[in-house]
Protein backbone atom coordinates (compact mmCIF):
# COMPACT_ATOMS: atom_id res chain seq x y z
CA UNK A 1 0.00 0.00 0.00
CA UNK A 2 1.63 3.86 -0.86
CA UNK A 3 1.25 6.56 0.82
CA UNK A 4 -1.48 7.88 -1.01
CA UNK A 5 -3.11 4.58 -0.50
CA UNK A 6 -3.04 4.93 3.03
CA UNK A 7 -4.79 8.27 3.02
CA UNK A 8 -7.75 6.75 0.88
CA UNK A 9 -8.00 4.09 2.98
CA UNK A 10 -8.18 6.04 6.01
CA UNK A 11 -11.31 8.55 4.41
CA UNK A 12 -12.67 5.07 3.19
CA UNK A 13 -12.93 4.16 6.83
CA UNK A 14 -13.38 6.89 8.65
CA UNK A 15 -16.24 8.97 6.44
CA UNK A 16 -18.94 6.40 7.11
CA UNK A 17 -18.28 7.13 10.67
CA UNK A 18 -17.74 10.36 10.84
CA UNK A 19 -21.19 10.65 9.23
CA UNK A 20 -22.94 8.24 11.61
CA UNK A 21 -21.27 9.88 13.99
CA UNK A 22 -22.71 13.57 12.69
CA UNK A 23 -26.54 12.44 13.23
CA UNK A 24 -25.90 10.80 16.75
CA UNK A 25 -24.69 13.97 17.87
CA UNK A 26 -27.93 15.24 15.86
CA UNK A 27 -29.49 13.04 17.99
CA UNK A 28 -27.63 14.64 21.08
CA UNK A 29 -28.31 18.10 20.01
CA UNK A 30 -32.16 16.99 19.60
CA UNK A 31 -32.83 15.39 22.66
CA UNK A 32 -30.97 18.86 24.26
CA UNK A 33 -33.19 21.64 22.46
CA UNK A 34 -36.44 19.73 23.09
CA UNK A 35 -36.14 19.42 26.37
CA UNK A 36 -34.10 22.54 26.76
CA UNK A 37 -37.44 24.58 25.11
CA UNK A 38 -39.85 22.22 27.14
CA UNK A 39 -38.11 23.18 30.94
CA UNK A 40 -34.86 24.51 31.14
CA UNK A 41 -34.43 22.26 34.63
CA UNK A 42 -33.75 19.33 31.87
CA UNK A 43 -30.31 20.71 31.44
CA UNK A 44 -29.28 19.54 34.89
CA UNK A 45 -31.18 16.09 34.58
CA UNK A 46 -29.41 15.13 31.67
CA UNK A 47 -26.11 16.02 32.86
CA UNK A 48 -26.80 14.05 35.98
CA UNK A 49 -27.77 11.06 33.73
CA UNK A 50 -25.34 10.78 31.36
CA UNK A 51 -22.31 10.79 33.71
CA UNK A 52 -23.38 7.67 35.23
CA UNK A 53 -24.89 6.22 31.72
CA UNK A 54 -21.48 7.20 30.00
CA UNK A 55 -19.25 5.38 32.55
CA UNK A 56 -21.55 2.49 31.62
CA UNK A 57 -21.51 2.62 27.87
CA UNK A 58 -17.97 3.75 27.53
CA UNK A 59 -17.40 0.83 29.94
CA UNK A 60 -18.72 -1.42 27.68
CA UNK A 61 -17.98 -0.31 24.11
CA UNK A 62 -14.46 -0.10 25.48
CA UNK A 63 -14.58 -3.94 25.98
CA UNK A 64 -15.84 -4.34 22.25
CA UNK A 65 -12.41 -2.49 21.44
CA UNK A 66 -10.65 -5.90 22.25
CA UNK A 67 -12.54 -7.22 19.54
CA UNK A 68 -11.55 -4.85 17.08
CA UNK A 69 -7.83 -4.96 17.93
CA UNK A 70 -7.88 -8.64 17.48
CA UNK A 71 -9.50 -8.74 14.30
CA UNK A 72 -7.52 -5.99 12.84
CA UNK A 73 -4.22 -7.69 14.36
CA UNK A 74 -5.15 -11.29 12.71
CA UNK A 75 -7.05 -9.62 9.32
CA UNK A 76 -3.61 -8.03 8.61
CA UNK A 77 -1.84 -11.05 9.13
CA UNK A 78 -4.13 -13.38 6.95
CA UNK A 79 -5.05 -15.35 9.94
CA UNK A 80 -9.01 -15.40 9.43
CA UNK A 81 -9.53 -18.27 11.26
CA UNK A 82 -8.51 -16.89 14.43
CA UNK A 83 -10.79 -13.46 13.70
CA UNK A 84 -13.36 -15.95 13.22
CA UNK A 85 -12.75 -17.14 16.94
CA UNK A 86 -12.52 -14.05 18.22
CA UNK A 87 -15.73 -12.94 16.25
CA UNK A 88 -17.75 -15.69 17.63
CA UNK A 89 -16.26 -15.71 21.08
CA UNK A 90 -17.19 -12.11 21.66
CA UNK A 91 -20.93 -12.14 21.16
CA UNK A 92 -21.53 -13.66 24.43
CA UNK A 93 -18.79 -12.73 26.31
CA UNK A 94 -19.43 -8.37 25.35
CA UNK A 95 -23.67 -9.40 26.83
CA UNK A 96 -22.02 -10.80 29.84
CA UNK A 97 -20.63 -7.28 30.83
CA UNK A 98 -24.01 -5.66 29.24
CA UNK A 99 -27.00 -7.41 31.09
CA UNK A 100 -24.90 -6.71 34.51
CA UNK A 101 -24.30 -2.94 33.76
CA UNK A 102 -28.22 -2.75 32.82
CA UNK A 103 -29.05 -4.62 36.28
CA UNK A 104 -26.60 -2.00 38.02
CA UNK A 105 -28.15 1.30 36.41
CA UNK A 106 -32.27 -0.30 36.51
CA UNK A 107 -32.19 -0.55 40.56
CA UNK A 108 -29.44 1.30 41.40
CA UNK A 109 -29.77 4.75 40.07
CA UNK A 110 -31.90 6.74 42.67
CA UNK A 111 -29.03 5.77 45.12
CA UNK A 112 -26.59 6.47 42.35
CA UNK A 113 -28.11 10.34 42.31
CA UNK A 114 -28.66 10.98 46.12
CA UNK A 115 -25.24 10.06 46.44
CA UNK A 116 -24.13 12.64 43.30
CA UNK A 117 -26.10 15.36 45.63
CA UNK A 118 -28.83 15.81 43.28
CA UNK A 119 -32.11 16.92 44.64
CA UNK A 120 -35.61 17.38 43.82
CA UNK A 121 -36.76 17.83 40.90
CA UNK A 122 -34.17 16.80 39.42
CA UNK A 123 -33.73 13.63 41.26
CA UNK A 124 -37.12 12.84 39.73
CA UNK A 125 -36.60 13.85 36.39
CA UNK A 126 -32.84 11.88 36.39
CA UNK A 127 -34.63 8.87 37.89
CA UNK A 128 -37.19 8.74 35.44
CA UNK A 129 -35.03 9.03 32.77
CA UNK A 130 -32.41 6.62 33.24
CA UNK A 131 -34.65 3.78 33.95
CA UNK A 132 -35.63 3.66 30.95
CA UNK A 133 -32.41 4.77 29.32
CA UNK A 134 -30.66 1.41 31.20
CA UNK A 135 -32.71 -0.88 28.44
CA UNK A 136 -30.14 0.33 25.84
CA UNK A 137 -27.54 -1.25 27.31
CA UNK A 138 -28.78 -4.35 26.93
CA UNK A 139 -28.31 -3.26 23.38
CA UNK A 140 -24.72 -3.07 23.62
CA UNK A 141 -23.13 -6.26 24.39
CA UNK A 142 -24.71 -7.37 20.80
CA UNK A 143 -24.27 -4.58 18.44
CA UNK A 144 -20.71 -3.03 19.98
CA UNK A 145 -19.56 -6.71 19.19
CA UNK A 146 -21.00 -6.50 15.44
CA UNK A 147 -19.95 -2.72 14.88
CA UNK A 148 -16.30 -4.08 16.57
CA UNK A 149 -15.94 -7.10 13.98
CA UNK A 150 -16.94 -4.86 11.39
CA UNK A 151 -14.41 -2.21 12.09
CA UNK A 152 -11.30 -4.56 12.90
CA UNK A 153 -12.23 -5.90 9.44
CA UNK A 154 -12.68 -2.72 7.75
CA UNK A 155 -15.97 -2.41 7.09
CA UNK A 156 -18.01 0.62 7.92
CA UNK A 157 -20.41 1.82 5.50
CA UNK A 158 -23.38 -0.88 7.20
CA UNK A 159 -22.50 0.76 10.51
CA UNK A 160 -23.02 4.27 9.25
CA UNK A 161 -26.60 3.36 7.41
CA UNK A 162 -27.39 1.65 11.17
CA UNK A 163 -26.77 4.91 12.55
CA UNK A 164 -28.20 7.00 10.34
CA UNK A 165 -31.32 4.92 10.51
CA UNK A 166 -31.66 4.76 14.44
CA UNK A 167 -31.05 8.21 14.64
CA UNK A 168 -33.45 9.44 12.36
CA UNK A 169 -36.21 7.33 13.94
CA UNK A 170 -34.72 8.90 17.22
CA UNK A 171 -35.55 12.33 16.14
CA UNK A 172 -39.21 11.38 14.76
CA UNK A 173 -39.77 9.97 18.64
CA UNK A 174 -38.01 12.49 20.43
CA UNK A 175 -40.92 15.18 18.73
CA UNK A 176 -43.66 12.82 19.12
CA UNK A 177 -43.16 11.77 22.22
CA UNK A 178 -41.57 14.77 23.97
CA UNK A 179 -44.55 17.23 22.86
CA UNK A 180 -47.12 14.44 22.21
CA UNK A 181 -48.32 15.08 18.81
CA UNK A 182 -51.36 13.55 17.39
CA UNK A 183 -52.45 9.83 19.18
CA UNK A 184 -48.96 10.03 21.56
CA UNK A 185 -49.12 10.84 24.74
CA UNK A 186 -46.98 13.92 26.36
CA UNK A 187 -43.96 12.64 27.98
CA UNK A 188 -41.43 15.27 28.12
CA UNK A 189 -38.06 13.87 29.59
CA UNK A 190 -39.51 9.88 29.92
CA UNK A 191 -40.56 10.43 26.07
CA UNK A 192 -37.05 11.47 25.12
CA UNK A 193 -35.29 8.10 26.93
CA UNK A 194 -38.13 6.01 25.20
CA UNK A 195 -37.25 7.27 22.03
CA UNK A 196 -33.16 6.50 22.38
CA UNK A 197 -34.16 2.94 23.73
CA UNK A 198 -36.60 2.30 20.61
CA UNK A 199 -33.96 3.36 18.22
CA UNK A 200 -30.97 2.01 19.46
CA UNK A 201 -32.52 -1.62 19.27
CA UNK A 202 -34.27 -0.73 15.65
CA UNK A 203 -30.25 -0.67 14.23
CA UNK A 204 -29.47 -4.33 15.71
CA UNK A 205 -30.90 -6.46 13.17
CA UNK A 206 -28.33 -3.94 10.29
CA UNK A 207 -25.59 -4.59 11.57
CA UNK A 208 -25.90 -8.08 13.03
CA UNK A 209 -27.48 -9.63 10.07
CA UNK A 210 -24.34 -8.10 7.73
CA UNK A 211 -21.80 -9.27 9.86
CA UNK A 212 -23.14 -13.26 9.51
CA UNK A 213 -24.54 -13.24 6.00
CA UNK A 214 -22.59 -10.47 3.77
CA UNK A 215 -19.91 -12.17 1.60
CA UNK A 216 -17.83 -9.26 2.47
CA UNK A 217 -16.73 -10.75 5.80
CA UNK A 218 -13.78 -12.84 5.35
CA UNK A 219 -14.77 -15.77 7.23
CA UNK A 220 -18.10 -16.93 8.36
CA UNK A 221 -19.52 -17.04 11.27
CA UNK A 222 -21.76 -19.94 13.24
CA UNK A 223 -24.26 -19.80 15.92
CA UNK A 224 -23.32 -23.02 16.97
CA UNK A 225 -19.82 -21.54 18.15
CA UNK A 226 -21.10 -18.60 19.59
CA UNK A 227 -23.34 -20.64 21.75
CA UNK A 228 -20.37 -23.53 22.59
CA UNK A 229 -18.70 -20.02 24.63
CA UNK A 230 -15.05 -20.77 25.20
CA UNK A 231 -13.33 -18.68 28.03
CA UNK A 232 -9.98 -19.32 26.84
CA UNK A 233 -10.49 -17.79 23.39
CA UNK A 234 -12.54 -14.63 25.28
CA UNK A 235 -9.45 -14.46 27.84
CA UNK A 236 -7.37 -12.93 24.80
CA UNK A 237 -10.02 -10.31 24.14
CA UNK A 238 -10.12 -9.19 28.11
CA UNK A 239 -6.51 -8.57 27.60
CA UNK A 240 -7.25 -5.85 25.04
CA UNK A 241 -10.66 -4.97 26.67
CA UNK A 242 -10.50 -4.65 30.20
CA UNK A 243 -7.91 -1.99 30.24
CA UNK A 244 -9.54 -0.12 27.70
CA UNK A 245 -12.69 -0.45 30.00
CA UNK A 246 -10.57 0.25 33.45
CA UNK A 247 -9.20 3.69 31.64
CA UNK A 248 -12.96 4.86 30.38
CA UNK A 249 -13.81 4.40 33.80
CA UNK A 250 -11.70 6.15 35.60
CA UNK A 251 -12.06 9.08 33.48
CA UNK A 252 -15.60 8.76 33.99
CA UNK A 253 -14.82 8.85 37.16
CA UNK A 254 -13.12 11.65 37.20
CA UNK A 255 -16.60 13.41 35.15
CA UNK A 256 -18.53 12.31 37.95
CA UNK A 257 -16.85 13.72 40.33
CA UNK A 258 -16.55 17.16 38.27
CA UNK A 259 -20.25 16.90 38.36
CA UNK A 260 -20.37 16.14 42.26
CA UNK A 261 -18.50 19.28 42.42
CA UNK A 262 -21.03 21.44 40.06
CA UNK A 263 -23.95 20.25 42.67
CA UNK A 264 -22.45 21.74 45.31
CA UNK A 265 -22.03 24.88 43.40
CA UNK A 266 -25.64 25.31 42.25
CA UNK A 267 -28.07 23.75 40.13
CA UNK A 268 -27.00 25.84 36.75
CA UNK A 269 -23.63 25.24 37.13
CA UNK A 270 -24.20 21.56 35.73
CA UNK A 271 -26.39 22.40 33.93
CA UNK A 272 -23.76 25.37 32.27
CA UNK A 273 -21.18 22.30 32.48
CA UNK A 274 -23.77 19.80 30.53
CA UNK A 275 -24.66 22.08 27.81
CA UNK A 276 -21.33 23.31 26.83
CA UNK A 277 -19.65 19.64 26.90
CA UNK A 278 -22.44 18.25 24.90
CA UNK A 279 -21.58 21.23 21.80
CA UNK A 280 -17.81 20.07 22.27
CA UNK A 281 -19.15 16.69 21.02
CA UNK A 282 -19.63 18.15 17.55
CA UNK A 283 -15.33 17.77 17.01
CA UNK A 284 -15.13 14.82 18.66
CA UNK A 285 -17.91 13.05 16.96
CA UNK A 286 -16.54 13.82 13.45
CA UNK A 287 -12.75 13.00 14.56
CA UNK A 288 -13.83 9.68 16.08
CA UNK A 289 -13.88 8.46 12.83
CA UNK A 290 -10.33 9.19 12.25
CA UNK A 291 -9.69 7.66 15.51
CA UNK A 292 -11.67 4.48 14.38
CA UNK A 293 -9.89 4.07 11.27
CA UNK A 294 -6.29 4.51 13.22
CA UNK A 295 -7.78 2.16 15.20
CA UNK A 296 -8.10 -0.56 12.52
CA UNK A 297 -5.51 0.20 10.62
CA UNK A 298 -2.93 0.53 12.82
CA UNK A 299 -3.99 -2.55 14.07
CA UNK A 300 -3.70 -4.09 10.76
CA UNK A 301 -0.28 -2.93 10.10
CA UNK A 302 0.55 -4.64 13.43
CA UNK A 303 -0.56 -8.03 12.15
CA UNK A 304 1.40 -7.12 9.24
CA UNK A 305 4.65 -6.55 11.55
CA UNK A 306 4.68 -3.37 9.57
CA UNK A 307 5.19 -0.66 12.19
CA UNK A 308 6.23 2.50 10.66
CA UNK A 309 3.30 2.29 8.48
CA UNK A 310 0.99 1.94 11.61
CA UNK A 311 3.19 4.95 13.34
CA UNK A 312 2.30 7.00 9.54
CA UNK A 313 -0.95 6.26 9.21
CA UNK A 314 -1.34 7.13 13.17
CA UNK A 315 -0.03 10.78 12.35
CA UNK A 316 -1.80 11.08 9.37
CA UNK A 317 -4.95 10.58 11.36
CA UNK A 318 -4.13 13.08 14.14
CA UNK A 319 -3.67 15.64 11.35
CA UNK A 320 -7.05 15.07 9.74
CA UNK A 321 -8.41 15.74 13.46
CA UNK A 322 -6.30 19.09 14.27
CA UNK A 323 -7.75 20.34 10.61
CA UNK A 324 -11.62 19.69 12.10
CA UNK A 325 -10.92 20.65 15.48
CA UNK A 326 -9.05 24.12 14.36
CA UNK A 327 -12.37 24.93 11.74
CA UNK A 328 -14.80 24.14 15.33
CA UNK A 329 -12.31 26.25 17.48
CA UNK A 330 -13.23 29.17 15.22
CA UNK A 331 -16.27 29.09 15.91
CA UNK A 332 -16.48 28.60 19.13
CA UNK A 333 -14.89 31.84 19.83
CA UNK A 334 -16.79 34.01 17.11
CA UNK A 335 -20.13 33.17 17.30
CA UNK A 336 -20.83 31.08 20.89
CA UNK A 337 -24.30 32.98 21.54
CA UNK A 338 -25.88 31.85 18.41
CA UNK A 339 -24.56 28.10 19.07
CA UNK A 340 -25.79 28.54 22.88
CA UNK A 341 -29.10 29.56 22.02
CA UNK A 342 -30.35 26.63 19.30
CA UNK A 343 -30.68 24.67 22.73
CA UNK A 344 -32.77 26.95 25.09
CA UNK A 345 -34.82 30.15 25.07
CA UNK A 346 -32.73 31.32 28.54
CA UNK A 347 -31.14 34.46 27.50
CA UNK A 348 -29.84 34.79 31.06
CA UNK A 349 -28.55 31.12 31.01
CA UNK A 350 -26.77 31.41 27.34
CA UNK A 351 -25.24 34.80 28.20
CA UNK A 352 -23.53 32.64 31.81
CA UNK A 353 -22.76 30.14 28.86
CA UNK A 354 -20.47 31.89 26.69
CA UNK A 355 -17.12 32.42 28.57
CA UNK A 356 -16.88 28.38 28.89
CA UNK A 357 -17.79 27.73 25.40
CA UNK A 358 -15.35 30.02 24.02
CA UNK A 359 -12.56 28.52 26.69
CA UNK A 360 -13.33 24.95 25.15
CA UNK A 361 -11.75 26.33 22.16
CA UNK A 362 -8.27 25.51 23.43
CA UNK A 363 -9.73 22.10 24.87
CA UNK A 364 -10.32 20.75 21.69
CA UNK A 365 -6.75 19.92 20.59
CA UNK A 366 -5.29 18.41 23.17
CA UNK A 367 -7.93 16.31 24.07
CA UNK A 368 -7.57 15.00 19.92
CA UNK A 369 -4.19 13.87 20.94
CA UNK A 370 -5.50 11.57 23.51
CA UNK A 371 -8.58 10.39 21.23
CA UNK A 372 -6.84 10.04 18.12
CA UNK A 373 -3.20 8.45 18.95
CA UNK A 374 -4.97 6.52 22.32
CA UNK A 375 -6.74 3.95 20.11
CA UNK A 376 -3.46 3.85 17.79
CA UNK A 377 -1.11 3.09 21.42
CA UNK A 378 -3.59 0.11 21.52
CA UNK A 379 -3.90 -1.04 18.30
CA UNK A 380 0.09 -1.42 18.44
CA UNK A 381 -0.38 -3.94 21.16
CA UNK A 382 0.08 -1.97 24.42
CA UNK A 383 -3.13 -2.87 26.37
CA UNK A 384 -2.21 -0.80 29.78
CA UNK A 385 -0.32 2.34 28.71
CA UNK A 386 -3.56 4.15 28.45
CA UNK A 387 -4.48 2.48 31.43
CA UNK A 388 -1.93 4.23 33.13
CA UNK A 389 -2.06 7.52 32.27
CA UNK A 390 -5.43 7.52 32.92
CA UNK A 391 -4.56 6.80 36.55
CA UNK A 392 -2.70 9.82 36.46
CA UNK A 393 -4.91 11.89 34.77
CA UNK A 394 -8.07 10.88 37.14
CA UNK A 395 -6.26 12.04 39.97
CA UNK A 396 -5.11 15.38 38.56
CA UNK A 397 -7.93 16.22 37.53
CA UNK A 398 -10.19 15.67 40.61
CA UNK A 399 -7.33 17.33 42.71
CA UNK A 400 -6.86 20.32 40.72
CA UNK A 401 -10.55 20.70 39.95
CA UNK A 402 -11.21 20.85 44.15
CA UNK A 403 -8.82 23.24 44.39
CA UNK A 404 -9.35 25.59 41.58
CA UNK A 405 -13.21 25.67 42.09
CA UNK A 406 -13.22 25.49 46.30
CA UNK A 407 -10.40 27.53 47.21
CA UNK A 408 -10.39 29.96 44.23
CA UNK A 409 -12.84 32.18 42.81
CA UNK A 410 -13.03 30.50 39.35
CA UNK A 411 -15.96 28.39 40.11
CA UNK A 412 -17.39 26.65 36.95
CA UNK A 413 -14.10 28.15 35.24
CA UNK A 414 -11.89 25.92 37.41
CA UNK A 415 -13.22 22.72 36.00
CA UNK A 416 -12.31 24.05 32.39
CA UNK A 417 -8.94 25.01 33.21
CA UNK A 418 -8.12 21.69 34.86
CA UNK A 419 -9.62 19.61 31.44
CA UNK A 420 -7.27 21.94 29.35
CA UNK A 421 -4.32 21.04 31.99
CA UNK A 422 -5.08 17.34 32.09
CA UNK A 423 -5.78 16.92 27.99
CA UNK A 424 -2.31 18.58 27.15
CA UNK A 425 0.29 17.09 30.11
CA UNK A 426 -1.45 13.37 28.72
CA UNK A 427 -1.57 14.26 25.15
CA UNK A 428 2.10 15.45 25.40
CA UNK A 429 2.90 11.83 26.67
CA UNK A 430 1.00 9.66 25.02
CA UNK A 431 2.36 11.26 21.68
CA UNK A 432 5.85 10.55 22.74
CA UNK A 433 4.51 6.95 23.29
CA UNK A 434 3.19 6.29 20.55
CA UNK A 435 5.94 8.38 18.03
CA UNK A 436 8.87 7.03 20.18
CA UNK A 437 7.43 3.43 21.38
CA UNK A 438 7.63 1.90 25.13
CA UNK A 439 11.67 2.02 24.56
CA UNK A 440 11.35 5.95 24.99
CA UNK A 441 10.21 5.74 28.22
CA UNK A 442 12.72 2.49 29.48
CA UNK A 443 10.03 -0.45 28.78
CA UNK A 444 10.60 -3.32 26.88
CA UNK A 445 9.42 -3.57 24.21
CA UNK A 446 5.91 -4.95 23.00
CA UNK A 447 5.89 -8.45 21.50
CA UNK A 448 2.29 -9.12 20.08
CA UNK A 449 1.49 -13.20 20.90
CA UNK A 450 -1.91 -15.02 21.31
CA UNK A 451 -1.59 -16.21 25.19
Amino acid sequence: MTINDETKKIFKLALPLILQQLFTQLLIWADTAMLGHVNSQFFSALANVFVPFDVVSSILYAMCTGTTILVAQKIGAKDFDSARKYSEVSYIGNSFFSVIAFLIMFFGARNIFQFMGIQSPILEFSVSYVKILAFVVLAIGINGTSTSILQGIGITKIIMIGGIVSNLLNILLDYLLIFGIGPFPTMGIEGAALATTISNYASIPITLIYVFRSSKIPYKMRLVNIIKFKPGIYKNVLIFGLPSGGEYLLWNIGCFVLLIFMNHLSQDAAGIYNLVLSIEFLPIMIYTGFANAGLTLVGQKTGEENHKAAIRIGFKCLKYAFIVCGIVAIFFVTIPKPILSCFTDDEAFVIMSVPYLRFLALIVCPRALNNVLGPGIRALGDTNWMLYTQIFGTIFTCTLAYVLVFHTSLDVMGIFITFFADELVRGIINTLRFWKGREFFGLRPYVNKDN
